[in-house]
Protein backbone atom coordinates (compact mmCIF):
# COMPACT_ATOMS: atom_id res chain seq x y z
CA UNK A 1 0.00 0.00 0.00
CA UNK A 2 1.81 3.26 -1.14
CA UNK A 3 0.82 6.64 -0.52
CA UNK A 4 3.89 8.16 -2.15
CA UNK A 5 1.98 7.22 -5.85
CA UNK A 6 -1.07 8.32 -7.74
CA UNK A 7 -3.41 5.14 -6.47
CA UNK A 8 -4.45 3.01 -8.86
CA UNK A 9 -7.15 1.76 -6.64
CA UNK A 10 -8.88 3.17 -3.78
CA UNK A 11 -10.00 0.36 -1.13
CA UNK A 12 -13.08 0.88 0.66
CA UNK A 13 -13.92 -1.10 3.84
CA UNK A 14 -17.08 -0.62 6.08
CA UNK A 15 -16.73 -1.80 9.60
CA UNK A 16 -18.87 -2.31 12.02
CA UNK A 17 -17.52 -3.65 15.76
CA UNK A 18 -14.54 -5.86 13.63
CA UNK A 19 -11.76 -4.08 14.83
CA UNK A 20 -9.48 -7.44 15.59
CA UNK A 21 -10.43 -8.74 12.10
CA UNK A 22 -9.80 -5.42 10.11
CA UNK A 23 -6.52 -4.51 12.11
CA UNK A 24 -5.32 -7.96 10.47
CA UNK A 25 -7.06 -6.84 6.98
CA UNK A 26 -5.19 -4.03 6.59
CA UNK A 27 -1.96 -5.40 7.71
CA UNK A 28 -2.10 -8.16 4.89
CA UNK A 29 -3.90 -5.61 2.42
CA UNK A 30 -0.82 -3.19 3.22
CA UNK A 31 1.99 -6.12 2.86
CA UNK A 32 0.28 -7.81 -0.45
CA UNK A 33 0.34 -6.08 -3.49
CA UNK A 34 2.47 -4.05 -5.54
CA UNK A 35 -0.41 -2.22 -6.74
CA UNK A 36 -0.31 1.39 -5.68
CA UNK A 37 -3.83 2.02 -3.20
CA UNK A 38 -5.40 3.56 -1.09
CA UNK A 39 -7.25 2.75 2.11
CA UNK A 40 -10.90 4.25 3.35
CA UNK A 41 -12.10 2.82 5.91
CA UNK A 42 -15.71 3.94 7.78
CA UNK A 43 -16.35 3.04 10.61
CA UNK A 44 -20.30 3.15 10.84
CA UNK A 45 -21.19 3.51 14.51
CA UNK A 46 -18.66 0.96 15.99
CA UNK A 47 -18.64 0.20 20.08
CA UNK A 48 -14.98 -0.97 19.91
CA UNK A 49 -12.60 1.86 19.66
CA UNK A 50 -12.20 0.59 15.61
CA UNK A 51 -11.82 4.39 15.16
CA UNK A 52 -9.02 5.23 17.43
CA UNK A 53 -7.27 1.91 16.52
CA UNK A 54 -6.95 2.53 13.27
CA UNK A 55 -5.75 5.94 13.67
CA UNK A 56 -3.11 4.75 15.90
CA UNK A 57 -2.31 1.57 13.90
CA UNK A 58 -2.16 2.82 10.31
CA UNK A 59 -1.99 6.54 9.82
CA UNK A 60 -2.09 6.86 6.12
CA UNK A 61 -5.60 4.93 6.22
CA UNK A 62 -8.16 7.92 5.73
CA UNK A 63 -10.95 7.29 8.46
CA UNK A 64 -15.04 8.16 7.80
CA UNK A 65 -16.45 7.59 10.97
CA UNK A 66 -20.38 7.67 11.29
CA UNK A 67 -21.95 7.54 14.75
CA UNK A 68 -24.79 6.79 14.65
CA UNK A 69 -24.45 3.64 12.13
CA UNK A 70 -26.26 4.34 8.49
CA UNK A 71 -27.18 1.55 6.20
CA UNK A 72 -23.96 -0.52 5.08
CA UNK A 73 -24.36 0.54 1.56
CA UNK A 74 -24.77 4.21 2.33
CA UNK A 75 -21.44 4.05 4.52
CA UNK A 76 -19.88 2.31 1.82
CA UNK A 77 -21.36 5.15 -0.63
CA UNK A 78 -19.40 7.62 2.07
CA UNK A 79 -15.92 6.07 1.58
CA UNK A 80 -16.49 5.89 -1.76
CA UNK A 81 -16.59 9.94 -2.08
CA UNK A 82 -13.32 10.03 -0.76
CA UNK A 83 -11.65 7.85 -3.33
CA UNK A 84 -9.17 9.37 -5.67
CA UNK A 85 -8.24 6.47 -8.06
CA UNK A 86 -10.08 5.28 -11.33
CA UNK A 87 -10.53 2.13 -9.96
CA UNK A 88 -12.88 1.19 -6.15
CA UNK A 89 -12.18 -2.15 -4.55
CA UNK A 90 -15.10 -2.48 -2.13
CA UNK A 91 -13.79 -5.19 0.83
CA UNK A 92 -15.55 -6.54 3.63
CA UNK A 93 -12.78 -5.89 6.78
CA UNK A 94 -10.96 -8.79 8.07
CA UNK A 95 -10.23 -10.02 4.49
CA UNK A 96 -6.54 -11.20 3.78
CA UNK A 97 -4.72 -11.91 -0.17
CA UNK A 98 -4.20 -15.52 -1.37
CA UNK A 99 -0.60 -13.87 -3.30
CA UNK A 100 -1.50 -10.71 -4.48
CA UNK A 101 -4.88 -10.44 -5.38
CA UNK A 102 -5.71 -7.03 -6.18
CA UNK A 103 -2.82 -6.94 -8.82
CA UNK A 104 -5.04 -10.10 -10.24
CA UNK A 105 -8.23 -8.30 -10.31
CA UNK A 106 -6.98 -5.05 -11.99
CA UNK A 107 -4.54 -7.10 -14.49
CA UNK A 108 -7.87 -8.97 -15.48
CA UNK A 109 -9.66 -5.68 -15.71
CA UNK A 110 -7.02 -4.30 -17.94
CA UNK A 111 -6.94 -7.07 -19.97
CA UNK A 112 -10.76 -7.63 -20.13
CA UNK A 113 -12.38 -3.86 -19.95
CA UNK A 114 -15.93 -4.56 -21.13
CA UNK A 115 -16.81 -6.59 -18.16
CA UNK A 116 -16.83 -3.44 -15.79
CA UNK A 117 -17.59 -5.05 -12.68
CA UNK A 118 -15.71 -7.94 -11.26
CA UNK A 119 -15.55 -10.03 -8.03
CA UNK A 120 -12.82 -12.52 -6.78
CA UNK A 121 -13.73 -15.20 -4.03
CA UNK A 122 -13.15 -15.11 -0.99
CA UNK A 123 -12.25 -18.58 1.05
CA UNK A 124 -13.24 -20.40 4.66
CA UNK A 125 -11.06 -23.54 5.00
CA UNK A 126 -9.88 -23.73 2.24
CA UNK A 127 -12.95 -23.63 0.55
CA UNK A 128 -15.42 -20.88 -1.26
CA UNK A 129 -17.80 -19.25 1.34
CA UNK A 130 -20.20 -17.98 -1.53
CA UNK A 131 -20.06 -14.54 -0.27
CA UNK A 132 -19.22 -12.51 -3.73
CA UNK A 133 -21.50 -13.22 -6.40
CA UNK A 134 -25.32 -13.76 -6.54
CA UNK A 135 -28.34 -13.97 -7.81
CA UNK A 136 -30.68 -11.19 -7.49
CA UNK A 137 -33.48 -11.18 -5.39
CA UNK A 138 -36.48 -13.54 -7.02
CA UNK A 139 -40.26 -14.50 -6.07
CA UNK A 140 -38.80 -18.08 -5.84
CA UNK A 141 -36.05 -17.24 -3.21
CA UNK A 142 -38.65 -14.77 -1.70
CA UNK A 143 -40.98 -18.19 -1.45
CA UNK A 144 -37.85 -20.04 0.17
CA UNK A 145 -37.72 -17.58 2.40
CA UNK A 146 -41.24 -17.23 2.96
CA UNK A 147 -41.54 -20.39 4.04
CA UNK A 148 -38.39 -20.89 6.09
CA UNK A 149 -36.53 -22.93 3.86
CA UNK A 150 -32.74 -23.90 4.50
CA UNK A 151 -32.22 -23.52 0.80
CA UNK A 152 -31.51 -20.45 -1.05
CA UNK A 153 -31.47 -20.10 -4.95
CA UNK A 154 -30.40 -16.62 -4.74
CA UNK A 155 -27.04 -17.79 -3.30
CA UNK A 156 -26.40 -19.64 -6.92
CA UNK A 157 -25.75 -23.08 -5.23
CA UNK A 158 -24.99 -24.80 -8.53
CA UNK A 159 -22.76 -22.20 -9.56
CA UNK A 160 -19.16 -23.66 -9.81
CA UNK A 161 -16.98 -20.51 -8.48
CA UNK A 162 -13.69 -22.04 -9.38
CA UNK A 163 -14.57 -21.68 -13.06
CA UNK A 164 -15.80 -18.39 -12.94
CA UNK A 165 -16.79 -16.10 -15.67
CA UNK A 166 -20.08 -14.13 -16.47
CA UNK A 167 -22.61 -14.39 -13.23
CA UNK A 168 -25.90 -12.46 -12.56
CA UNK A 169 -24.82 -9.80 -9.58
CA UNK A 170 -21.78 -9.14 -7.67
CA UNK A 171 -21.42 -8.13 -3.61
CA UNK A 172 -19.80 -5.44 -2.21
CA UNK A 173 -17.43 -8.67 -0.53
CA UNK A 174 -14.88 -8.07 -3.07
CA UNK A 175 -16.16 -5.93 -5.54
CA UNK A 176 -14.37 -3.82 -7.81
CA UNK A 177 -15.48 -1.37 -10.35
CA UNK A 178 -14.47 1.24 -12.52
CA UNK A 179 -14.88 4.96 -11.59
CA UNK A 180 -16.32 6.13 -14.42
CA UNK A 181 -19.30 3.59 -13.89
CA UNK A 182 -19.76 3.94 -10.77
CA UNK A 183 -20.30 7.77 -11.45
CA UNK A 184 -22.66 7.01 -14.00
CA UNK A 185 -24.90 4.81 -11.70
CA UNK A 186 -24.63 7.25 -8.58
CA UNK A 187 -23.53 4.20 -5.93
CA UNK A 188 -25.25 1.80 -3.91
CA UNK A 189 -28.92 2.61 -3.92
CA UNK A 190 -28.94 1.78 0.07
CA UNK A 191 -32.49 0.98 -0.13
CA UNK A 192 -32.08 -1.73 -2.46
CA UNK A 193 -29.97 -4.92 -1.92
CA UNK A 194 -26.52 -4.99 -3.08
CA UNK A 195 -27.66 -6.63 -6.42
CA UNK A 196 -29.44 -3.78 -7.81
CA UNK A 197 -26.21 -2.19 -8.85
CA UNK A 198 -24.91 -5.04 -10.79
CA UNK A 199 -28.58 -4.81 -12.69
CA UNK A 200 -28.48 -1.09 -13.30
CA UNK A 201 -25.00 -1.90 -14.56
CA UNK A 202 -26.03 -4.32 -17.12
CA UNK A 203 -28.49 -1.37 -18.27
CA UNK A 204 -25.18 0.27 -19.22
CA UNK A 205 -23.31 -2.12 -20.99
CA UNK A 206 -21.75 -3.84 -18.23
CA UNK A 207 -21.19 -7.86 -17.42
CA UNK A 208 -20.52 -8.60 -14.02
CA UNK A 209 -17.46 -11.36 -13.83
CA UNK A 210 -15.91 -13.65 -11.28
CA UNK A 211 -12.69 -13.76 -11.52
CA UNK A 212 -11.51 -16.88 -9.73
CA UNK A 213 -8.15 -16.48 -9.78
CA UNK A 214 -8.67 -13.48 -7.32
CA UNK A 215 -8.47 -14.86 -3.66
CA UNK A 216 -8.40 -13.94 -0.35
CA UNK A 217 -8.82 -15.68 3.23
CA UNK A 218 -11.64 -14.88 5.70
CA UNK A 219 -10.00 -14.10 9.26
CA UNK A 220 -13.37 -13.18 10.74
CA UNK A 221 -16.46 -15.36 11.94
CA UNK A 222 -18.78 -16.96 9.43
CA UNK A 223 -22.11 -15.20 9.51
CA UNK A 224 -25.33 -16.38 9.81
CA UNK A 225 -27.32 -17.64 6.71
CA UNK A 226 -30.04 -14.98 5.51
CA UNK A 227 -31.15 -13.29 8.48
CA UNK A 228 -34.48 -12.01 8.60
CA UNK A 229 -34.46 -8.43 9.69
CA UNK A 230 -36.69 -5.60 8.74
CA UNK A 231 -34.47 -3.81 6.87
CA UNK A 232 -33.90 -6.89 4.99
CA UNK A 233 -37.17 -7.49 4.07
CA UNK A 234 -38.12 -3.58 3.03
CA UNK A 235 -35.21 -3.73 1.00
CA UNK A 236 -36.46 -6.96 -1.02
CA UNK A 237 -39.85 -5.15 -1.64
CA UNK A 238 -38.44 -2.31 -2.87
CA UNK A 239 -36.07 -4.34 -5.30
CA UNK A 240 -39.65 -5.98 -6.29
CA UNK A 241 -41.39 -2.58 -7.22
CA UNK A 242 -38.14 -1.42 -8.79
CA UNK A 243 -37.34 -3.92 -11.14
CA UNK A 244 -40.81 -6.37 -11.45
CA UNK A 245 -43.69 -6.63 -12.58
CA UNK A 246 -46.70 -5.27 -10.42
CA UNK A 247 -48.17 -8.67 -9.84
CA UNK A 248 -44.89 -10.05 -9.07
CA UNK A 249 -44.46 -7.61 -6.35
CA UNK A 250 -48.07 -8.21 -5.31
CA UNK A 251 -47.22 -12.00 -4.99
CA UNK A 252 -43.83 -10.81 -2.92
CA UNK A 253 -45.52 -8.84 -0.46
CA UNK A 254 -48.44 -11.49 0.30
CA UNK A 255 -46.07 -14.33 0.76
CA UNK A 256 -44.14 -12.09 2.71
CA UNK A 257 -46.98 -10.95 4.60
CA UNK A 258 -48.68 -14.49 5.08
CA UNK A 259 -45.31 -15.60 6.39
CA UNK A 260 -44.77 -12.68 8.96
CA UNK A 261 -48.71 -13.50 10.49
CA UNK A 262 -48.08 -17.24 10.58
CA UNK A 263 -44.80 -17.19 12.24
CA UNK A 264 -45.55 -13.93 14.86
CA UNK A 265 -47.56 -16.16 17.58
CA UNK A 266 -44.23 -17.13 18.61
CA UNK A 267 -41.00 -16.03 16.79
CA UNK A 268 -39.09 -12.50 16.47
CA UNK A 269 -38.11 -10.85 13.98
CA UNK A 270 -41.83 -12.22 12.46
CA UNK A 271 -43.38 -10.76 15.10
CA UNK A 272 -42.25 -7.08 14.61
CA UNK A 273 -42.03 -7.58 10.75
CA UNK A 274 -46.37 -8.11 10.83
CA UNK A 275 -46.46 -5.48 13.19
CA UNK A 276 -44.47 -2.97 11.05
CA UNK A 277 -45.62 -4.40 7.85
CA UNK A 278 -47.08 -1.41 6.38
CA UNK A 279 -43.55 0.10 6.32
CA UNK A 280 -41.70 -2.64 4.51
CA UNK A 281 -44.45 -3.50 2.12
CA UNK A 282 -45.07 0.27 0.57
CA UNK A 283 -43.30 1.03 -2.77
CA UNK A 284 -40.36 2.67 -3.74
CA UNK A 285 -40.91 6.54 -5.31
CA UNK A 286 -39.09 5.65 -8.33
CA UNK A 287 -40.09 4.19 -11.78
CA UNK A 288 -39.97 0.56 -12.90
CA UNK A 289 -37.15 -0.84 -15.24
CA UNK A 290 -37.31 -3.49 -17.40
CA UNK A 291 -39.22 -5.75 -14.97
CA UNK A 292 -38.21 -9.48 -15.00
Amino acid sequence: MSSRTAPVVSIVSVAQNSREGLLKGLAALQAGTEVPTEMIVVDNGSADNTAAAVRYAFREVSLVHRDPPVPPLAAANLGAEKARAPWLLFLDPGLEPVGDAIRTLVEYAGGNPSYRLYAGRTLRGGADDGRTVQGAPSLWGTACLAAGLPFDPERLPRLDRAIGGEVPALTPRMLLVERGLWDALGGFDERLPAADLSLRARALGARPVLVPDAQMVSLTPPVAARPVTIGGLASRMAFAHRHWTPGRARAAGWLLSAAALIRSVAQEPWRTAWQERSGWLSTVDAPASAPA
